[in-house]
C-alpha cells in the first residue's frame, strides 16, 4: 500500500473520521464547562545562603547548598507549618470543616488540625527557582482572594516556624555547652588551686615568660661574669654560696623536723646543699689566697645561684606543667563559654537567613483548567481514534479503489482503464432508471 492508496481509503472514510473528530471536541468543550476553576497564587523568597551568619559571622559552604535548599522546600510542605496556617484561619473551629471531618475517613483519629493541614498541603507547592537562590511558593484555591491571602500566610508562617527551630536548636545546644563550660570552670579552679598550693610549699614562682626567680637571675649574673671587670680587694666577710649554703642548713634543720629524711623535698635540700658546699669552699679557697675581685665575686654568685636552680629543676618542672595545665584547662573555658555567649545570642536573634522578595497577589484568570490544552488534546484524540476506526473498518471490508488495489486483489495486470465521463450523480440517475425499467418488465412478465 502507498500513500496514494492510504489517503484514498482516508477520503473514502471520512464519514467515520470526520464524527469521531466532532464528538470528541464537542465533549471536551461541554466537560470544560462544567469543571471547577484553579486559582494560583504566588510569593517568592531569597535564601540568603550567601550572607555570613550574623552571630558566628561563617558563611554556608557550598557542598550543604543543595541538602539546605531541599530542607527549606520539604519545610514549606510540612506539618508544622500548615498547622500554624490552621490555626490562623480558625479552620478547626468552623462548622462547616467540623462537618465534614465527622463525615471523612480520618473522624476516627480525633485530630481536625492535622486533617486541614492535609488539604493545605495538597495545594502548596514549593520549589526553588532554576539558576538561583529564589524559593517560590504558590497555593492554588478556587478562589483567587483565598489563594492570594492562604499563600502569603503560608510564607509568614514557615518564616516563623523557621525562626522558631533555628532558635530552638541554639537554646538546646546553648544549654550543653552552658555544662561543658561549669566543668571546664570547676576543673581550672581545681588546676589553680593545686598551683597554687604547690608554689606555697616550694616557695618557687614563675614569670609571666615562663621561668622561675632564680633562672632569670641566673642568667642576669652570668651575663655579668662574662664582662672583664677590675679587680678589688675581698672583704673579710661571707661570700654568696657562703650565705646561701647557711640559709640551706637551716632549712634542712626545719625539714628534719617537720618532714623526715625520706621526704623529696628533705632529699632536694641535700642535693642543693651539696652543690653549695662546694661552691662555698672555692670562695674560703679565694679568699685564704688573698686575692680576689668582683669578676670572682659574680662568678662565685653566678656558681651559688647555678646550684640553687639545679636543686629546684624538679619543683620548677613540676610548676611549669601545673601552669600549662592551668593554661589549657582556661583555654577549654574561655571556647566554651565564648560558644555559650554566641549561642544565646542566636537564640534571641531575629535572622532567618531568608527575606520575602514579593507577596502573593490575586491571580486575574484561573490556571486550571488550560482549555486551548483540553481542547487541543481532544482533537488529537478524536482524529486518532476516528483514524484507527477507519482503518479497522477497511481491513475487515477491503474495497477496489483504483487500478493498484484491483491488480492486489487479482495479483494481475491491469491493461486498461475504462473511466466514466458522467458526473456522479448522472451515473447514479441512470443507475435509478435501469433499476426501474427492470422491476417494470418484471412485473408485466408476471402478468
Amino acid at each position: 500500500m502507498n500513500i496514494v492508496q492510504f489517503f484514498r481509503i482516508l477520503w473514502a472514510r471520512r464519514w467515520i473520521i470526520l464524527p469521531a473528530f466532532l464528538v470528541c471536541v464537542a465533549t471536551a468543550a461541554l466537560v470544560v464547562q462544567f469543571l471547577p476553576e484553579r486559582y494560583r497564587a504566588t510569593t517568592r523568597l531569597v535564601l540568603e545562603t550567601f550572607k555570613p551568619d550574623p552571630v558566628t559571622g561563617q558563611v554556608m559552604n557550598s557542598q550543604f547548598m543543595r541538602a539546605y535548599v531541599q530542607t527549606q522546600t520539604e519545610l514549606i510542605e510540612d506539618y508544622g507549618t500548615a498547622g500554624r496556617v490552621v490555626d490562623e484561619l480558625g479552620w478547626a473551629n468552623d462548622p462547616a470543616n467540623i462537618a465534614a471531618f465527622n463525615a471523612s475517613p480520618s473522624a476516627a483519629t480525633g485530630d481536625i488540625r492535622r486533617w486541614l493541614a492535609k488539604q493545605i498541603i495538597a495545594n502548596t507547592n514549593a520549589n526553588v527557582i532554576e539558576g538561583s537562590n529564589i524559593l517560590e511558593i504558590s497555593y492554588s484555591d478556587s478562589s483567587p482572594d483565598r489563594a492570594e491571602r492562604i499563600a502569603n500566610m503560608i510564607r509568614t508562617a514557615f518564616l516563623a516556624q523557621s525562626l522558631a527551630a533555628k532558635r530552638d536548636a541554639a537554646s538546646k545546644s546553648a544549654d550543653w555547652y552552658t555544662q561543658q563550660a561549669e566543668s571546664a570552670r570547676q576543673a581550672l579552679l581545681a588546676a589553680v588551686e593545686a598551683r597554687t598550693a604547690f608554689v606555697k610549699k616550694s616557695g618557687i614562682v614563675l614569670t609571666e615568660t615562663g621561668s622561675d626567680i632564680d633562672t632569670q637571675k641566673l642568667t642576669q649574673l652570668t651575663g655579668q661574669a662574662a664582662i672583664p671587670a677590675a679587680p678589688v680587694i675581698a672583704s673579710g666577710g661571707m661570700g654568696p654560696a657562703q650565705l646561701q649554703l647557711a640559709q640551706i642548713d637551716q632549712q634542712i634543720q626545719q625539714a628534719a623536723t617537720n618532714l623526715g629524711p625520706n621526704h623529696p623535698a628533705f632529699q632536694a635540700l641535700q642535693r642543693q646543699r651539696a652543690v653549695y658546699a662546694k661552691a662555698a669552699a672555692q670562695e674560703r679557697a679565694q679568699a685564704g689566697g688573698g686575692g680576689g675581685s668582683a669578676q670572682s665575686a659574680i662568678q662565685s654568685a653566678a656558681n651559688a645561684q647555678r646550684a640553687r636552680v639545679l636543686g629546684n629543676r624538679e619543683d620548677v618542672d613540676k610548676l611549669a606543667q601545673l601552669q600549662r595545665d592551668v593554661s589549657l584547662k582556661q583555654d577549654q573555658y574561655m571556647k566554651a563559654a565564648q560558644r555559650v555567649a554566641d549561642l544565646r545570642l542566636e537564640a534571641s536573634s531575629n535572622d532567618t537567613g531568608m527575606s520575602t522578595l514579593s507577596e502573593a497577589s490575586a491571580p486575574d484568570s484561573p490556571y486550571y483548567p488550560k482549555v486551548p490544552m483540553i481542547i487541543g488534546g481532544a482533537a488529537g484524540f478524536g482524529l486518532g481514534l476516528g483514524l484507527l476506526v477507519a482503518l479497522l473498518v477497511e481491513l475487515l471490508g477491503r474495497r477496489v479503489r483504483s487500478p493498484e488495489d484491483l491488480e492486489t486483489a487479482v495479483d494481475a495486470p491491469v491493461l486498461g482503464v475504462v473511466q466514466s465521463r458522467a458526473s456522479l450523480s448522472a451515473r447514479l440517475r441512470r443507475a435509478h432508471e435501469t433499476l426501474g425499467e427492470t422491476a417494470e418488465s418484471h412485473g408485466a412478465a408476471v402478468n
